[in-house]
């Protein structure tokens, strides 16, 4: 099958998807969630393939979605067609349901019957949390950025990333308040990912893994996914998940989003999102940016 905006392969009961928007960070465009589904079409009557292996060309997994294509959600004047257009696409009640529609398309992800891997460098941010939010198993190069930087303006992720199951309570509200990265070691020791290694040594890892699931048969592959699955989904994860989806909706219309879309209309996405994170910078985390002042001391602040 030959895609534009994604690479797919099949090799020995193994199935690569390398995302290959490398120019735009792997940006999630609307063209590349519909060659998503089509692989997922394809593996749907796939007996064989055992395994799903996703990766990423390029210098980053993923920069989120393509705002490009998405803001007209916010920014009337950025619509690039008369369905974007149309007044109520702004209207929370209609963006609400689009972002319902996004978390069951990433949801099919997840109950797809072959085990899913995320092989993740470079940055993994925003919406790009949603695709490894709904894989099996991820694993990330140690120097790996993840996080969500629009929680600082913008809203909630369609899968709401998985992180309450994945990190707790505390630890997603820590990282959650100030839209702070985490490194793939940061995240591999509190449960986002399963593994941060060297980042020469990722994909070599990752293939490693894929090859010992491979050998065990996809009815047993299917039955053990769904007998997890199920637990955290009678705990309520699906209703956690569209909370998100509901608040993101309003979040986007609020007014966080005033001075964002400001910047937006006067210089594009990249000025908007440096005004968005310049109260933060120039350091990582809070910790980062207490140890720095500490070390310059009284004399030197």
């Amino acid at each position: 099958m030959q895609f534009e905006t994604l690479i797919y392969e099949k090799a020995d009961r193994i199935a690569t998807v390398t995302l290959n928007r490398p120019h735009t960070g792997n940006a999630i465009s609307v063209q590349l969630r519909d060659e998503l589904d089509r692989v997922m079409d394809d593996l749907d009557h796939d007996d064989e393939t055992r395994v799903l292996v996703i990766k990423a060309n390029g210098a980053h997994f993923g920069t989120g979605y393509d705002l490009k294509e998405f803001s007209y959600l916010w920014d009337a004047d950025s619509a690039i067609n008369e369905v974007q257009r149309r007044p109520h696409r702004r209207n929370p009640v209609w963006s609400r349901r689009e972002f319902h529609l996004s978390r069951e398309r990433w949801m099919r992800l997840f109950r797809l019957r072959q085990c899913t891997i995320a092989v993740v460098h470079g940055h993994c941010v925003a919406g790009s949390l949603d695709l490894i939010g709904v894989c099996d198993i991820a694993f990330a190069a140690e120097d790996a950025l993840l996080g969500q930087p629009e929680a600082r303006a913008m809203g909630e992720l369609h899968v709401f990333a998985m992180w309450p199951i994945h990190l707790g309570m505390r630890k997603t509200k820590e990282w959650l308040f100030t839209g702070d990265n985490m490194t793939g070691v940061e995240a591999a020791e509190m449960g986002l990912v399963n593994r941060a290694v060297p980042r020469e040594e990722l994909e070599a890892v990752a293939m490693a893994y894929a090859k010992r699931v491979s050998n065990v048969p996809l009815d047993a592959i299917y039955s053990h996914k769904e007998v997890t699955n199920r637990w955290f989904e009678a705990a309520g994860m699906q209703a956690g998940m569209a909370a998100a989806n509901d608040l993101d909706a309003l979040g986007i219309a609020g007014p966080g989003m005033e001075e964002f879309t400001k910047v937006w209309r006067e210089g594009g996405v990249r000025p908007a999102v440096r005004m968005r994170d310049a109260p933060f910078a120039p350091y990582r985390t809070y910790l980062e940016a207490y140890e720095a002042e500490r070390d310059r001391g009284p004399a030197d602040a």
